[in-house]
């Protein structure tokens, strides 16, 4: 028989694991209804003296964008142990953000033409990749980027971790569009499906608009959001009828590039943080260090 320890290492690593080959919603529960985002109602206020035109986000049909995204996890277990592992997924995105009718708001549609998923340099079964592949996600958008919950036409594992990243389209804008030199500040919460937990996260980030230092888009014209700042998270999951509950906490950095027809061409980011994961049922907590980065690059 293994000892209680490495039974219980076992199920958490397990956990972990075995998220990306699940085929379901996170959790194993049908997902529910994502809030709406918690902060300001309104667009965030800039400060500085601001340059050149005010960009704010308009409408554009079929964007196509490529998402990529890689994580590591380095597990800390009670005996002195550790187990790293490292998750890539490569997602193709359709956009289209139209006019919904309403004053300073836009439909938005987001549909998954593909996705590519590998867990610790293995790819992910078919048969999981297969389920998220269509997702079409529904939502509305303001012109300085507050986003509206999302609405899935399916849920999945691998489509809902998908899901909860696409906020990334669309960085914050402060009220009356960004310009050179300003600065603003965005709080945002909303649910999240990360690590195959089911939970919310709240974003504290700073921008600074800039003048990009170089550009490979040719001769369009673009503005550079560089954000700084930082994250916490928190979320619950069931495994093997046991409930893990994770807390999570970290910094991020992002830089987006807007053309000034207010779509995004493309981004980049990273972040690094801690979480621990627990089974309150057996009594034992597990440290994890985090990093990831990604990636969004416009196709043609």
């Amino acid at each position: 028989m293994s000892p209680p320890n490495l039974r219980r290492a076992d199920l958490m690593a397990g956990c972990l694991l075995l998220a990306g080959c699940a085929s379901g919603p996170a959790g194993n529960e049908p997902a529910a209804p994502a809030p709406e985002p918690v902060g300001s109602p309104t667009a965030p206020p800039a400060e500085g003296e601001g340059r050149g035109p005010a960009i704010t986000y308009r409408p554009v049909r079929n964007a196509a964008y490529a998402m990529v995204r890689h994580d590591s996890l380095s597990l800390q277990y009670p005996d002195g142990a550790t187990q790293t592992q490292v998750r890539d997924r490569t997602a193709y995105l359709h956009l289209t953000v139209g006019e919904a009718g309403a004053p300073d708001a836009y439909s938005v549609i987001i549909v998954l033409d593909s996705l590519e998923a590998v867990e610790n340099g293995a790819p992910v079964p078919l048969d999981s990749v297969a389920t998220s592949r269509g997702t079409r996600w529904t939502g509305t958008l303001t012109r300085s980027g507050e986003l509206s919950a999302l609405t899935a036409d399916r849920s999945s594992t691998l489509g809902d971790e998908v899901g909860s990243r696409l906020r990334l389209l669309f960085p914050s804008l402060p009220a009356g569009g960004a310009r050179e030199g300003l600065t603003w500040t965005d709080t945002t919460q909303y649910q999240v499906v990360a690590d195959a937990f089911q939970g919310s996260e709240q974003a504290v980030i700073t921008y600074r608009a800039t003048e990009p230092a170089s550009e490979s888009s040719g001769s369009q014209k673009v503005i550079a959001l560089q954000g700084a700042g930082s994250y916490t998270r928190s979320g619950t999951r069931l495994q093997a009828d046991q409930e893990l509950q994770m807390t999570a906490s970290g910094s991020r950095q992002s830089l987006h590039r807007l053309g000034l027809d207010g779509v995004l061409i493309s981004g980049q980011g990273k972040e690094a943080g801690k979480m621990e994961i627990s089974v309150p049922a057996l009594g034992q907590t597990v440290p994890v260090v985090q990093a990831g980065s990604w990636m969004l690059s416009r196709r043609s």
